[in-house]
């Protein structure tokens, strides 16, 4: 047979199985997301079951007869609260309440408390069984609906004068009117949409990590980036249009001010609330339901005005945060353009932070030799990925300096080859516009000076890189350090109370070995809750703390551990682990000093500020002195990484569950 011929056909039998596979796959993949959708269909239905065996079904009110009043008068209106104390006693006789619903008028931040008697497992009602649910309302809301899934057989609503409003508004919120107008049982078919696509994305990840497994053994970082952006994007349309993040009214002023460059921004007061601490937006009293979230959300979308208010405000940026706040900036100016309700723009824009987080991380993991699924682990821990979910700068931080660690490393442990300019100025670049932000972590850049002799072409390449290094350091430090020295000012952070940096260095230059003595007793006391514990694994901001603290423990000391998986022939050895773990320590000194000179009141022996956030970005190379090639995991990488990925995301999803949808979204 002629050989051209034979060619042809063997190439059209390949073509015809390249054919039937890519046939196959899709089937598959078809397969598997028609599954998905039914299966978080199907639970999602089954969440309704107890509603569906009801007769009666809808929003019914209670008659206001039948409550029983102490403490409250009873007007046309409904009940006003005319003593110190007032609760209301509502009979329910036994009936199924999926929500209990109370409507009010009160211009201020309601706390109450609702004391629920139901059946145990016996059908029998006992009060010594109540369930005690704390209903902290905002101060836009008009109606509380509580999720009970319980027979009931009675409520009774407690308010006491003395715990309306917060401490320091007590005062004024004990003379505002309050009144409750009407109570009501809600039980109603309503598919809960945030539910609905967690179960999805419960279902879908699952999926995606037995179908790619082959592929995530040797792309960690795609699958990091997938468990990031869809765990992070449902939990950004979870939260609710008001302040959840640390210092989020703060960022927001700043990444609306850069969206809003060069003209600044006219905004009313409902949009200026959530630029300032403010009770229209206290972040200790969020909605406590889906029906709390949507009202919530109208009332921003309707009354927020961004374009023509009459607050005019032109923000003052410091200039090196200015890069942080590009992405959240993007989204609010697209939105902008398109005259999104300010609500919407408002969860919109947090999108911003997270699909950056989400690059830079998946470029950091992507290009580091060694502990990729450490630092996977790392990026996907509750705290990570709340302050990527919310307007902050401590994101694009931590990921910018995990980039030019990665950078770093690959030219350390390959010292057979020389170093170009092109890769060296990246590595400053990624220091600069991640230390740019918080000077703090300046020490970092010296680690670059761990570049052996051999990565340099010549000696004038050698002295003319390190000598970069020294200045880029020196600029850093020009920011934070050397003002504080020359012309400490006489006030710090005012969060801080009586702050004041010139106090504060008093005490430091006039008893320098004391102050020694203050900084590292500090620094040892915390150390566990910092690098290891709640501080930098579970705390979300002005949410609920994530309760599977031992777990993330569990699984950032697996990957230590373990992730002994390098793409370099070298490992870090023993001076080179010194070096990286003295320029991480005097990163963590900067991080108390400043907190010292900011933030404590002048005397205090405690140091004030100081969160574990603040310890996210030197975490992954500080891990890596703990790893050792004398661990070895005899795992293949498909099973090993898509093992920690999935913890990972097990993790996410049990936080979000728990500190999320149940207490805000059902």
């Amino acid at each position: 047979m002629d050989h051209k011929v034979f060619s042809w056909m063997q190439g059209k039998k390949k073509g015809k199985k390249n054919k039937e596979f890519a046939s196959t796959q899709l089937l598959k993949y078809g397969l598997a997301v028609l599954i998905v959708f039914f299966l978080g269909a199907v639970l999602e239905y089954f969440c309704h079951v107890p509603v569906l065996r009801q007769e009666s079904r809808g929003e019914t009110p209670i008659p206001l007869e039948t409550v029983a009043a102490e403490g409250f008068e009873r007007t046309e209106e409904g009940f006003r609260l005319t003593g110190e104390r007032g609760t209301l006693s509502i009979p329910l006789d036994g009936n199924y309440v999926e929500q209990f619903a109370y409507y009010f008028d009160y211009d201020h931040l309601l706390n109450a408390k609702a004391y629920v008697c139901y059946y145990n497992e016996y059908g029998e009602a006992d009060p010594n069984q109540d369930l005690l649910i704390e209903d902290r309302n905002n101060k836009l809301a008009e109606a509380s609906y509580l999720t009970i899934r319980k027979e009931v057989e009675s409520i009774v609503l407690s308010v006491e004068k003395s715990e309306l409003g917060e401490p320091g508004t007590r005062e004024e919120a004990g003379k505002v009117p309050l009144l409750i107008t009407g109570f009501a049982v809600c039980n109603e078919l309503v598919v809960n949409g945030y539910r609905l696509a967690f179960f999805w994305l419960v279902f879908g990840l699952l999926a995606f990590f037995w179908l790619f497994r082959g592929y995530l053994g040797n792309h960690i970082e795609m699958g990091f980036l997938v468990v990031c952006l869809s765990v992070g994007t449902l939990s950004i349309f979870a939260f609710p249009a008001n302040k959840v993040g640390f210092d989020e009214e703060t960022h927001l002023y700043r990444a609306m001010g850069v969206a809003s460059y060069p003209h600044g921004m006219n905004v009313n007061q409902t949009v200026f609330s959530l630029m300032v601490p403010n009770l229209d937006a206290w972040p200790d009293n969020q909605p406590g339901s889906m029906k709390e979230q949507e009202a919530l959300l109208s009332y921003r979308n309707e009354y927020g005005d961004y374009k023509t208010g009459t607050i005019h405000l032109e923000p003052v940026i410091p200039k090196g945060a200015i890069p942080a706040y590009l992405g959240q900036a993007l989204v609010l100016k697209v939105c902008k353009g398109f005259r999104v309700s300010w609500g919407t723009m408002l969860i919109l824009g947090r999108l911003g932070n997270l699909f950056v987080y989400g690059a830079l991380m998946y470029a950091a993991i992507k290009k580091t030799p060694v502990g990729k699924g450490i630092m996977a682990v790392i990026g996907l821990m509750p705290t990570s990925m709340f302050l990527a979910c919310t307007y902050s700068y401590d994101s694009w931080v931590t990921g910018w300096i995990y980039l030019g660690s990665a950078c770093l490393l690959k030219e350390v442990l390959t010292p057979e080859q020389t170093i170009t300019w092109k890769s060296y100025l990246w590595i400053l670049l990624c220091f600069l516009l991640g230390c740019g932000v918080k000077a703090v972590y300046a020490p970092m850049v010296f680690i670059a000076l761990l570049l052996p002799a051999s990565k340099f072409k010549d000696k004038k390449q050698k002295y003319l890189m390190r000598a970069g290094i020294f200045l880029v350091l020196a600029g850093l430090l020009s920011s934070f350090v050397i003002p504080v020295l020359v012309a400490p000012k006489d006030t710090g952070d005012i969060r801080g109370g009586a702050t004041s940096e010139a106090g504060q260095m008093s005490y430091i230059l006039g008893h320098f070995t004391g102050y020694l003595k203050l900084l590292f007793q500090n620094i040892f006391r915390a150390m566990p809750e910092m690098l290891f514990g709640r501080q930098v694994f579970s705390v979300q901001g002005h949410l609920a703390d994530s309760p599977f603290t031992w777990f993330a423990m569990g699984l950032a000391g697996y990957a230590v551990v373990t992730d002994t998986r390098s793409t370099a022939a070298a490992a870090l050895n023993g001076f080179q682990k010194l070096w990286i773990f003295l320029m991480l320590g005097a990163s963590a000194l900067l991080i108390w000093t400043s907190m010292y000179i900011a933030y404590t009141v002048p005397g205090q022996r405690i140091i004030a500020g100081v969160q574990g956030r603040y310890y996210l970005p030197i975490l992954y190379l500080f891990y890596l002195l703990f790893n050792s090639r004398m661990v070895v995991a005899r795992f293949k990488n498909m099973w090993y990484h898509t093992g920690i990925l999935t913890a990972s995301a097990v993790l996410l999803l049990a936080t979000m569950w728990v500190t999320v949808l149940t207490p805000m979204c059902m």
